[in-house]
């Protein structure tokens, strides 16, 4: 399926590794150019490598606000211009809620819903003035089912889909689409450092936790970053042009909600 993005320009926070490279592979298949971030520049050359085509790294830590304005003008100047924004962060620390402290929620603030909406300020007014754009933000199933022992993700990642919902209705008429993609356990380096806690079974290497917590879900396995990215691909593409303010949830089936 031609998806009609090729020569568009892409900005993927946090794109080095995991689901958001997997979005970024996926682009530039596309022929979409691509910038991607993060904080690590030798996983940054890695990733680039990996991407082939224009991709370009930008070293920057979107938990900071002076790295964001930074990264985002860099883009700008060496995209031409950002079409497409991808919003993506790293998962804040788990562990029960009475073990958080307000340090700890003021980090994940940041981290979790600042990111993305300081973000999506800076590119949307580009993208109603050349009436076209795509943002498309990774959130997580925490949305629809609260995930246990994770109540960092569980309340910010959930105000992000109300703030960007939002934003979705007040240009939806300018040509921009705003969705969200609710993962699930994906075959990630974030997905293995957080497995023993989300099971709750501290006993376990990582490695066995993260086959245990794969055995949970309906398919018995992993998603794929290919997989989600094909997703995320078509979400910026032309043929989306009528989805907006949804959030659409990728998870082999763990969500038991009927909505």
């Amino acid at each position: 399926m031609e998806l009609g993005i090729k020569g568009e320009s892409a900005l993927i926070l946090a794109g080095s590794q995991g689901l958001g490279f997997g979005c970024a592979r996926a682009l530039i298949g596309e022929g979409v150019k691509v910038a991607i971030t993060g904080r690590n520049a030798e996983t940054g050359a890695k990733a680039v490598a990996a991407l082939g085509g224009d991709a370009i790294f930008l070293k920057g830590d979107v938990a900071s606000e002076e790295d964001r304005a930074r990264v985002f003008a860099e883009a700008k100047e060496k995209l031409g211009k950002v079409s497409i924004l991808v919003t993506n962060a790293g998962g804040p620390p788990t562990g029960p809620f009475l073990g958080m402290s307000l340090d700890d929620w003021r980090a994940a603030f940041e981290l979790s819903l600042l990111s993305a909406v300081d973000m999506a300020r800076a590119a949307a007014p580009d993208m109603v003035a050349a009436e076209w754009g795509r943002i498309v933000n990774i959130s997580s199933i925490s949305v629809k089912e609260t995930t246990p022992n994770a109540p960092l993700a569980n309340g910010l990642k959930t105000a992000v889909i109300g703030a960007f919902s939002t934003l979705a209705r007040e240009i939806a008429d300018k040509g921009v689409t705003v969705n969200h993609i609710l993962p699930g356990p994906f075959d990630t380096d974030l997905l293995r450092r957080v497995s023993r806690d989300l099971i709750q079974r501290p006993d376990l290497s990582e490695e066995e936790a993260t086959v245990e917590f794969a055995k949970h879900g309906p398919m018995k396995r992993l998603g794929t970053i290919d997989e989600f990215g094909s997703l995320c691909a078509y979400l910026c593409s032309r043929k989306a042009g009528y989805i907006t303010a949804q959030s659409i949830v990728m998870d082999g089936g763990h969500v038991t909600s009927l909505y």
